[in-house]
């Protein structure tokens, strides 16, 4: 495949750039929904989400984009997914799919979806897990199954199709140049009938080595539209850092102006601490560092180490975290992992210190995660819009951050993001020797 055979399927149109950072407001028009969009732009959480669940949360948009993720995290997917693929006839095949990635997807026919799909390995290598006698090896994917797997992607995503990833960095099961062709045959088999926008992926903890080679594959095959996986990682000091060197290598390896990108599995806070009531946001910044479309958000997976029916257990981390009982640690578990994003000051809040009254109730909120996630997707969509608009009348960054009072105070934010103007002096003058 040349770098004629690969088109985006997306035009787009530079509107505004602020003065004082990487944000851009931009019009994208995307063909085959003859539809433009201006960007950045908020994608809404999907997975596990019917209409009747989110009726009453104002502000959806009359045809509203989600996407549905799934990061493949342990054993346990594992087996499912292969065995959906190799097991289940055609005909069931669809609607296990479709549990598989929690896609309801017959309640939101107006809806434009797309699905982020992340391996932590390599698809098609075979690897074993467990120790003595009870160590069992599990088959990698075939040719034809993973095929199956694509064309399902392309049918379920309605706007945008993004390119399954894989991790590559710190493994031993796939080479850059495995990875590079995993990626060149799976865009080339979405491409196979198609109009939709393709987006390549871009791994954010790739080694610049490996960066730049990627980057130099994709101009050489003209992949113009990017999703970088953030592998839930969060928009903040280091990954602040390694998104800027990214953006930076973008514009002077590729040399597109017209390059669209799509953030997705960000994680959701900074720093969180179960002993606090709110924890700055992470996923909301990434409009400040490039986005043009902001997916979904991800937390880390670590394999399950608490016993959550073990009363002697549960006491141990009540006392390890400081708190009186099992029951006020258990509390304050479910508010730590349900908090909602804050559009006034850029934190998210525990449910009890929630300044304004929500459409849905917080039982709900501490009960559904699929719920929890879509109102403060929602939340997130309507907040991006605000800014775009404030952004687009004043050009500046700072001056719309400063009243956000989780920037305000955690200084470093506003670092990470401001771009200061210096003016030419000695080293522009030698460079330029």
């Amino acid at each position: 495949m040349s770098a004629r055979d690969f088109d985006p399927h997306i035009s787009v149109e530079r509107i505004t750039h602020a003065k004082d950072g990487d944000y851009f407001i931009k019009q994208i028009e995307v063909e085959h929904l003859r539809r433009r969009i201006e960007t950045p732009f908020k994608v809404l959480a999907g997975n596990g989400i019917n209409e009747q669940d989110v009726s009453c949360v104002p502000g959806l948009p009359p045809q509203p984009f989600f996407e549905y993720q799934k990061f493949v995290s342990n054993i346990r997917s594992w087996i499912a997914l292969h065995n959906v693929l190799t097991e289940k006839a055609s005909s069931e095949r669809i609607q296990a799919l479709d549990s598989f990635f929690s896609i309801k997807k017959r309640t939101w026919d107006s809806a434009l979806t797309t699905v982020s799909l992340v391996f932590p390995k390599n698809p098609f290598v075979a690897f074993s897990a467990g120790s003595g006698e009870a160590r069992k090896t599990f088959p990698g994917l075939d040719e034809n199954s993973y095929i199956c797997l694509l064309d399902y992607i392309h049918s379920a995503s309605k706007a945008f199709v993004l390119c399954p990833d894989v991790r590559l960095e710190k493994r031993d099961d796939i080479t850059p140049t495995h990875y590079l062709s995993f990626v060149d045959q799976s865009i080339s088999v979405l491409m196979d009938r198609n109009n939709k926008p393709i987006f390549a992926p871009l791994h954010i903890d790739l080694s610049k080595k490996n960066l730049e080679a990627v980057l130099s594959h994709y101009k050489s095959r003209g992949y113009s539209n990017i999703w970088i996986n953030f592998d839930a990682k969060s928009c903040y000091g280091m990954y602040s850092s390694r998104l800027r060197t990214i953006l930076h290598l973008i514009d002077r390896i590729l040399e597109n102006p017209d390059v669209t990108l799509y953030f997705s599995h960000i994680k959701k806070e900074i720093t969180p601490n179960i002993q606090d009531d709110k924890a700055a946001a992470s996923d909301i910044l990434t409009q400040f560092h490039g986005a043009d479309f902001i997916g979904t958000n991800r937390e880390p997976w670590h394999p399950v180490q608490t016993d959550w029916n073990n009363d002697d257990a549960l006491r141990e981390l009540a006392s390890k975290h400081n708190f009186a009982s099992k029951e006020e640690y258990l509390a304050a578990h479910a508010l730590h992992k349900h908090r909602i994003f804050d559009p006034e000051s850029y934190y998210y809040r525990n449910l009890d210190h929630y300044p304004q009254e929500l459409p849905i109730p917080s039982s709900t909120l501490l009960r559904d995660n699929a719920v929890n996630q879509f109102l403060n997707s929602t939340l997130m969509h309507l907040e991006v819009e605000r800014t775009k608009q404030s952004i687009g009348e004043t050009e500046s960054v700072k001056k719309y951050l400063k009243t956000k009072a989780a920037i305000r105070e955690n200084p470093g934010l506003m670092e990470d993001i401001v771009i200061q103007k210096t003016q030419s002096g000695l080293v522009d003058f030698l460079g330029n020797l």
